[in-house]
C-alpha cells in the first residue's frame, strides 16, 4: 500500500474501486484495517466509487508526531486536505465514523468547494467533548499510558467498566479488544486522545453553514456516539437525513442494507 508525505509525516493510504471519489476516515485509535474489519468501509462500494481510506496521523501504519495540537480537528482536516491534493482530487464525497466523521464535518466547513456529499456512521458527540460519554474513558486511558506504559495501562483499563461486562458476556470480543489495544502506537496514543478529547470542541452551531447534503447513520444504545448527538446534527445541518438502526449491531449483520442506504444517498440527484 502506498505512502505520501503529508504535513511532516508519512501517511499510509489506499484507493480502491472506480468511480467518483469517496473519502472515508476511521475513528479514534482505529485504522484502515480496523475500519474494514468492522464493516465501516463495505467492499461493495468499490463497484461504484473510488474509495479512499487512510491511517490518520499516529494510527495504523502512518507516521506520528507527539504534539497534541497535531491531533486537533483543524490539524486532522489539514492532513485530509493534504492527501486529496496529493491524489489530485478536487471534489469528493467525504465521511467517516466517530473521529473520522468529525474530521469530515470540519473539512466540509473549511473546504465546502471540495465536498459533494457527507456520510457519517456513528457521528461523534458535538458540543463540549470533555463532557461527552467517551471523554472519561479515553482520557483515563491516556493518563494510564502516560504514567505506566501501554501494556500495564491496557491491563488496568480492562478491569474497569464496560470491559469487565464484556469479558463475561462476550469473551471472544474482549480478547480481540485486548489485542487491538495492545497493538496501538504507544508514543502516539496520549497526544492522539488529548487532541480530540481536550482540544477545541465541535461546535454544533457551526454546522448550520454546511451546504453539502449529509447522511447520518446512528445506532441505539451507543454511549460513545449517542443518537441524541446525531439528532442535533440533523437539526443543524440544513440538508441532512438521519437513519437510526434498529439495534446496535444491525448494520454489522446487514451490511448489504448499509451499502444500499449509502449508495442510494450518494447517487441521488
Amino acid at each position: 500500500m502506498p505512502f505520501a508525505d503529508i504535513n511532516g509525516f508519512k501517511m499510509h493510504y489506499e484507493v480502491r474501486g472506480k468511480g467518483p471519489p469517496l473519502v472515508i476516515a476511521h475513528g479514534m485509535l482505529s485504522s484502515m484495517a480496523m475500519a474494514d474489519l468492522l464493516g465501516e468501509v463495505p467492499a461493495a462500494l468499490f463497484r461504484d466509487f473510488s474509495v479512499v481510506t487512510f491511517d490518520i496521523r499516529g494510527h495504523g501504519d502512518s507516521g506520528f508526531t507527539t504534539n497534541v495540537v497535531d491531533y486537533e480537528w483543524e490539524s486532522l482536516v489539514a492532513d485530509m486536505l493534504g492527501l486529496l491534493r496529493h491524489l489530485g482530487i478536487e471534489k469528493a464525497h467525504v465521511g467517516g465514523s466517530s473521529m473520522g466523521g468529525g474530521t469530515a464535518l470540519v473539512f466540509a466547513l473549511r473546504h465546502p468547494e471540495m465536498v459533494q456529499k457527507i456520510v457519517l456512521q456513528s457521528p461523534p458527540p458535538v458540543g463540549q467533548q470533555q463532557s461527552a460519554p467517551g471523554a472519561a474513558l479515553f482520557g483515563g486511558l491516556a493518563k494510564l499510558v502516560e504514567g505506566l506504559g501501554l501494556k500495564k495501562a491496557v491491563e488496568i483499563a480492562l478491569q474497569l467498566e464496560p470491559w469487565t461486562d464484556m469479558k463475561k458476556t462476550a469473551p471472544m470480543i474482549f480478547q480481540w479488544m485486548r489485542t487491538w489495544l495492545l497493538s496501538l502506537n504507544e508514543k502516539a496514543v496520549v497526544p492522539a486522545i488529548r487532541g480530540i478529547v481536550y482540544g477545541p470542541a465541535l461546535c454544533d452551531e457551526d454546522f448550520t453553514r454546511i451546504a453539502a447534503p449529509a447522511l447520518l447513520i446512528a445506532h441505539p444504545d451507543d454511549e460513545l456516539h449517542p443518537v441524541a448527538s446525531a439528532e442535533l446534527l440533523r437539526d443543524r445541518i440544513p440538508n441532512s437525513r438521519l437513519v437510526v438502526a434498529p439495534d446496535p449491531w444491525y448494520y454489522s449483520v446487514h451490511r448489504d442494507e448499509l451499502v444500499e442506504t449509502i449508495r442510494a444517498f450518494l447517487n441521488a440527484e
